[in-house]
């Protein structure tokens, strides 16, 4: 079989996985033959980040001062909110050329090392638009079992992690890689992404309204504050349904 074939092929079995998926409920990526780990519930699900923002603000935080800039958006949309505590990667501007032990450290085992349902946050160090990964990499945090990944730079390889599902949100993508622009340098450490602090641990969730980003300190207040304020809102919508006038029915 040709090379060509033999890709044809491929698109065609991981078509025909994601057509599994959708009607078994089994994920894309383990229909597709891809290993994942075991993922433990989030300790904050199936809410979205708007609702999330309402309920910062509820215990007195201010959801402005958490969400990151409307520049990042999602790259590989996966159709919910995913969320899951930072494992974080920092880069910097470049002084010579980095070095491949440089990634093995600070990429490669960070990633390796995990918890399952993890969001990986890479900050760049840099305005430019570069790809800080691409499908291999993605397909290593499916497998290891990461809710995503969050960058306000870039990534390659769209189509490819569309087919192993991994949700992806970044300024742009582009077919490039760092190069000797920019190398990493810790991880694991507070890092700034879409001009947000990001701490190792605390909560990061992403979806079509955003990506924002829950301190540890907040997370056990927040928990119950999202279930009052999701409960409100379910009990609007059905008023809503049954007919009542929102001016009845929707609180302001």
């Amino acid at each position: 079989m040709s090379e060509i074939e033999n890709r044809i092929s491929r698109r065609i079995f991981l078509g025909l996985s994601g057509a599994l998926a959708a009607v078994s409920g089994i994920p894309a990526s383990a229909a597709a033959g891809i290993k994942t780990s075991q993922t433990p519930p989030p300790v904050i699900s199936d809410v979205s980040v708007s609702l999330i923002a309402d309920a910062l603000r509820k215990i007195g935080q201010d959801p402005r001062k958490l969400v990151m800039t409307t520049d990042i958006k999602p790259l590989v949309n996966v159709g919910r909110t995913v969320i899951g505590p930072a494992v974080t990667c920092k880069w910097e501007l470049a002084r010579g050329k980095g070095s491949s032990d440089d990634i093995r450290r600070f990429v490669f085992k960070p990633l390796d090392n995990a918890a399952p349902g993890s969001m990986w946050v890479i900050a760049s160090g840099t305005t430019q638009i570069l790809s800080m990964f691409g499908d291999v990499i993605a397909r290593a945090c499916v497998r290891n079992g990461l809710s995503g990944a969050v960058t306000d730079s870039g990534c390659r390889d769209i189509e490819a992690m569309k087919e192993v599902g991994f949700p992806v949100f970044g300024k742009a993508s582009v077919p490039y890689g760092p190069g000797n622009i920019i190398r990493p340098v810790a991880a694991n450490v507070p890092v700034i992404c879409g001009k947000i602090e990001v701490h190792p641990g605390d909560l990061v969730a992403a979806d079509s309204d955003g990506v924002i980003v829950i301190p540890k300190a907040v997370i056990a207040e927040l928990k119950e504050s999202v279930k009052k304020k999701a409960a409100h809102e379910n009990d609007m919508r059905r008023k809503i349904d049954e007919g009542h006038s929102l001016e009845k029915t929707y609180s302001l």
